[in-house]
């Protein structure tokens, strides 16, 4: 039957087992041959189909007759006879069933097994909200092997160091494709509603929130045995002119540590191939600016902190290096896997620890409080000099004078040159300090004739130390007038 087929049902079955279209009609017979020998249900179907309707094009009858068990050999004329009872095809396949779809890998997590292929999501109908079913199963040392991985995580939960993993993608075999969910989906696994990420709100008007693209454990919803099948239920929103698959894995989840030490055992970038691009970048290519040094930072651009292992992506082209343990713990809450110096895709596989930088940290001419190197245009390196203006600010800075504490004493320039002091119990004269705090205020008279006397104002007769503490307020100055009488 498949030897008898034209380009166009070869072409169109091609498409259906998801394998190449092209080439020549004989090759096209012969992928045909072996999807008939895989004994696929659903490709069958598809034969027949196609079989049915090449018929009909051509307008034989008998060979269109030939694929159905309950009708009868006579002729019957489709406008006047009712419908015949035979039951029509059970359900027509839009979607491949196991499409060639390939994942993009997750740096943090390691497939060991493949459970579910991915597999399409197929609807049945015209109906906008479609449901599905998908089942797979364990062999004994995979159920063994999930089991004996459990442990407790900080909150008391038990947690799985090789899990099982659900993953939805997109239909779509020209690249490698990411987690993408799709519209209005809910998950069961085995009878139990399955935990999905929360969708991401939008301020589009009419926009459905879309979920970030994660995969989800669902190790903790299945049944950890060989001898029991687990089943999938995931129901969905039908798009137009988007599919989805679902596929299920078991994998190993690693640690910011474990990318760490795979990251060491790579190996580092040598020393010499920096030091060429140091000398490139410090190239005098333009004659009139030359570039003899430049100035790098060894503190990461995340932590603010000496890097302990510098490292930057192969697809960088700027000679700045970051911390690789730092760069690692924020993929490992947040994956971006962005560069923090340029902003451009920096992969875990493309990441390379820096010798010549490394060299640099752990040089013993680099001061410990130090993180500002000078590179040179011959590839050589020297701490950053000291400021100057760091000297003289600190020279020409002012130093403001002390605070100086003065005690209060009324000196009498008479004749007899007697200093008397002010403060005491007794005394016509001696006025009553009110406040520590408060400055006093001296005023010395002298008998000479050649300096000019006080104005009036500011000279007052103090008669008894009751009228300075009634006339002055609280917490005011004491003002002392001496007179030479």
């Amino acid at each position: 039957m498949v030897l008898a087929f034209r380009m166009s049902e070869l072409q169109c079955l091609m498409v259906f087992a998801g394998r190449s279209k092209a080439g020549r009609k004989t090759d096209l017979q012969a992928r045909a041959v072996e999807l008939v020998r895989l004994n696929s249900s659903d490709i069958n179907i598809k034969i027949k189909e196609l079989s049915s309707s090449m018929y009909k094009s051509l307008g034989s009858s008998s060979a269109s007759t030939s694929t159905t068990s309950n009708q009868s050999a006579s002729y019957s004329n489709p406008y006047t006879d009712p419908i015949p009872p035979s039951p029509p095809p059970t359900h027509k396949l839009v979607y491949p069933t196991y499409p060639d779809v390939s994942l993009k890998k997750l740096p943090f997590y390691k497939i060991e097994e493949t459970l579910l292929k991915p597999c399409s999501l197929q609807p049945n109908g015209n109906g906008r909200f479609q449901e599905q079913n998908f089942t797979f199963y364990l062999t004994p040392g995979q159920s063994s092997d999930i089991s004996n991985s459990s442990y407790r995580s900080e909150q008391g939960k038990p947690e799985y160091r090789k899990q099982i993993q659900m993953r939805f993608s997109l239909l779509e075999t020209s690249c490698e494709q990411e987690d993408n969910f799709p519209s209005s989906i809910c998950v069961k696994v085995n009878g139990k509603l399955c935990p999905l990420p929360n969708p991401i709100p939008t301020n589009k008007p009419g926009a459905e929130p879309k979920r970030p693209p994660k995969p989800i454990n669902i190790t903790p919803l299945c049944k950890l045995s060989s001898t029991t099948a687990n089943y999938i239920n995931v129901s969905w929103a039908v798009e137009v002119g988007r599919a989805h698959t679902v596929s299920v894995y078991q994998v190993d989840n690693l640690t910011y540590k474990d990318l760490l030490d795979q990251l060491k055992a790579k190996g580092q970038r040598q020393p010499d191939y920096t030091r060429a691009l140091i000398k490139e970048k410090l190239a005098d290519q333009d004659q009139e600016i030359a570039t003899t040094s430049c100035k790098v930072t060894l503190a990461c651009p995340l932590g603010k902190m000496r890097m302990n292992a510098p490292c930057r992506a192969s697809t960088c082209d700027h000679l700045q290096c970051f911390d690789a343990q730092l760069y690692l713990q924020m993929n490992e809450k947040k994956p971006k896997w962005v560069c923090p110096v340029c902003n451009k895709p920096a992969l875990v596989e493309n990441l390379l620890v820096d010798g010549f930088f490394l060299e640099l940290i752990r040089s013993p001419r680099l001061p410990t409080d130090e993180h500002e190197i000078v590179l040179h245009n011959d590839g050589t390196w020297d701490p950053l000099p000291p400021k100057k203006d760091d000297y003289t600010q600190l020279t020409s800075k002012p130093v403001p004078p002390k605070p100086k504490v003065m005690d209060t004493l009324s000196v009498d320039d008479s004749d007899d040159n007697t200093p008397t002091p002010t403060p005491g119990p007794s005394g016509l004269g001696g006025t009553k300090r009110l406040s520590s705090d408060s400055v006093d205020c001296i005023t010395l008279d002298s008998d000479s004739e050649d300096e000019a006397e006080p104005p009036p104002k500011k000279r007052m007769r103090i008669n008894s130390s009751t009228e300075s503490q009634s006339n002055n307020p609280p917490g005011s100055p004491d003002l002392i007038c001496l007179d030479d009488d």
